[in-house]
């Protein structure tokens, strides 16, 4: 997932909080020139100690099959590294509280507190809407089955508010769901620094301050609302955001991706509902992460956008998190380079900011 409009936000809005539109002046990372075909990244894995753990093995289990679905969808070949870096979550996000740009902190919606503009939200995600290559009726039909509440009309402002509902209800959530420990998924934690380790635009920030790697997998949930065109995928599963695409200046892509594994693994009910009521198997929770991360780089490598219409692709993102119904129509014959407007090379520009 690309969220191109954050940089504008910055650049246009500062600390005040309109809708905001691409800045004149936006500047967009070039798609990354490949030599013979093969990319060599550097992995770091970034863990929060509260929640489930992954094994070395495992991690490079996920890169492996990401590196199998890239060469089989886009012909790219992914080395997979011998060391997976691995660095506890305060360490980096110590680094991030503090150093945050004018206007950063008043893009975030203040969801624990029950203090967001959901208005507002509703009116970027029009814009999200209206900027994607394929017709509103495709996108209705993507989003219907994940809605707790029916689409009144087939038009924008039905869906939107729909949309938005669902996104309100289900990101509320998370404010009392609790993990194995007692404590909250997101929230306050007793002996813990109270770092905002749940937002999105943190993870932008790690990026953009260099960190030193190509891709990121982290235990972390994600789950936040912003002032931002946020995508329709990400607004039907309550604000999760199952991974990004990020413009880093230390990347020799000149963006990384980061990947949450978390949704994949977890027995929380509220993550098991969006996964139709499936528990997976740690086989198929890492096989379904990889597709996740294999999505990302499409965005990091070839800048390819989300053709709504064509289920068969491995760029049109999850419904809800219904990874195995997702992969299950995995047809890289139906949805090659070039087959539609989503899928042509720089459609999703990834901002510098």
């Amino acid at each position: 997932m690309v969220r191109p409009f954050f940089a504008c936000v910055l650049a246009v809005c500062a600390a005040i909080l309109p809708v905001c539109s691409d800045a004149a002046d936006a500047k967009f990372v070039s798609i990354p020139v490949i030599t013979d075909n093969r990319i060599a990244p550097r992995v770091v894995y970034i863990e929060n100690p509260r929640f489930p753990k992954f094994t070395t093995g495992e991690l490079k289990t996920v890169v492996a099959g990401a590196a199998h679905l890239i060469k089989e969808n886009f012909g790219i070949d992914v080395v997979i590294p011998n060391k997976i870096s691995a660095r506890n979550i305060d360490d980096v996000f110590s680094k991030l509280v503090g150093s945050e740009p004018d206007g950063f902190k008043g893009l975030i919606g203040d969801f624990r507190h029950g203090k967001v503009d959901w208005e507002t939200v509703r009116k970027n995600l029009i814009e999200q809407i209206e900027k994607q290559t394929d017709p509103l009726a495709d996108q209705i039909a993507f989003a219907r089955p994940y809605l707790t509440r029916p689409v009144e009309k087939e038009d924008i402002d039905s869906f939107s508010k729909a949309v938005v509902e669902t996104f309100d209800n289900r990101l509320s959530y998370w404010t009392s769901a609790k993990l194995h420990d007692g404590n909250p998924i997101i929230g306050t934690v007793p002996g813990r620094p109270d770092y905002p380790l749940n937002e999105y635009g943190y993870w932008t920030l790690m990026a953009r301050q260099g960190i030193e790697a190509e891709i990121v997998l982290t235990n972390q949930l994600v789950a936040s609302v912003e002032y931002i065109p946020v995508p329709i995928h990400t607004s039907l599963r309550g604000g999760i955001t199952g991974g990004s695409t990020e413009y880093n200046p230390s990347s020799a892509l000149g963006a990384s991706v980061w990947v949450t594994l978390f949704p994949y693994v977890s027995d929380d009910p509220e993550i098991r509902a969006l996964r139709s009521g499936d528990t997976y198997t740690r086989k198929d929770a890492l096989s379904y992460a990889s597709a996740m991360l294999a999505h990302e780089m499409g965005h990091q490598l070839l800048h390819l956008g989300h053709p709504w219409s064509t289920p068969a692709c491995l760029m049109r993102p999850a419904e809800a998190l219904d990874f195995a119904a997702w992969t299950a129509k995995f047809d890289p014959a139906k949805c090659p380079v070039g087959s539609s407007p989503a899928m042509t090379p720089g459609t999703d520009e990834v901002p510098i900011w």
